[in-house]
């Protein structure tokens, strides 16, 4: 495979960079082997390739780093999984090459101090992607007739995701408050908006959760670190599996708690 990238230094604080590579991802094992007694496999998959192409840009000024990088990532023989029915009406899951796609965005990370003294520091950041990732081509059968799946959107890819904190600093004290937003999907190619009766297949919808962490360097040899994820106890789901214990929606984990204690002598 071939791949070339990069880098022309505009000055000490900023740098332009860029490039592209070819990929490739064979048939393994573990695509040809059903997770459960509701999904098929195709017997005739085909080895995925395609390309991944970025240029960005890279900049520190005093207490402000910021990079941005433009991506395009085409997909050829995407597997996937469909929802079909068999001929007693029920529904199983079948995984198949359904298609061509391709993600075009945008990433961007943005790093500053916004108050600074003697002990005291406070910053932020954003780590925010924008991910327009669609369907070039592909026809899927669907029950009794077959339907195109041209311009619909990539199963779990979110359009829009974003990690957002707070950083306080005080002495050997630190303490983070994470803000985390992830778009909605589709758990297929079809983009199925009705759920179907055994969970499988449908919309994922966006959800957004509250992270706590700190830091407390008592001393040399003690140390303290504890963080509260999922703080305000969402509840939200990410997929919709397919296998044990059987199809449906399993909810994500809900407010958890971890502290620890280190000490080195």
């Amino acid at each position: 495979m071939l791949g070339i990238n990069g880098q022309y230094r505009v000055n000490d604080a900023v740098k332009i960079y860029g490039g592209w590579s070819q990929a490739y991802r064979p048939v393994v094992f573990k695509d040809i082997i059903p997770t459960s007694v509701y999904e098929r496999i195709d017997k005739n998959l085909k080895d995925a390739y395609g390309y991944n192409a970025e240029i960005g840009i890279d900049g520190h000024w005093q207490s402000l780093h910021l990079n941005v990088t433009v991506f395009d990532l085409l997909y050829r023989n995407r597997l996937g999984t469909l929802l079909l029915t068999n001929s007693d009406g029920s529904n199983y899951v079948y995984r198949t090459n359904i298609g061509d796609s391709r993600s075009t965005g945008v990433e961007a990370l943005i790093e500053t101090q916004i108050l600074r003294t003697e002990k005291f520091l406070l910053s932020g950041f954003t780590s925010t992607a924008f991910n327009n990732a669609r369907y070039l081509n592909g026809r899927v059968s669907a029950g009794t007739e077959n339907r195109s799946v041209t311009g619909n959107q990539v199963e779990s890819a979110p359009r829009w995701t974003s990690r957002n904190g707070l950083t306080a600093r005080y002495a050997s004290a630190s303490v983070t408050l994470q803000y985390s937003y992830v778009d909605a999907t589709f758990s297929d190619a079809l983009n199925t908006v009705v759920p179907s009766a055994n969970g499988a297949v449908g919309p994922v919808p966006a959800y957004s959760l509250w992270d706590l962490n700190g830091t407390w360097k008592i001393s040399h040899s003690l140390t303290i670190r504890g963080s509260v994820n999922n703080l305000l106890n969402q509840q939200y789901f990410t997929k919709r599996p397919t296998f044990y214990p059987g199809p449906g929606v399993w909810s994500s984990d809900g407010r958890s708690a971890v502290l620890t204690v280190g000490l080195t002598i």
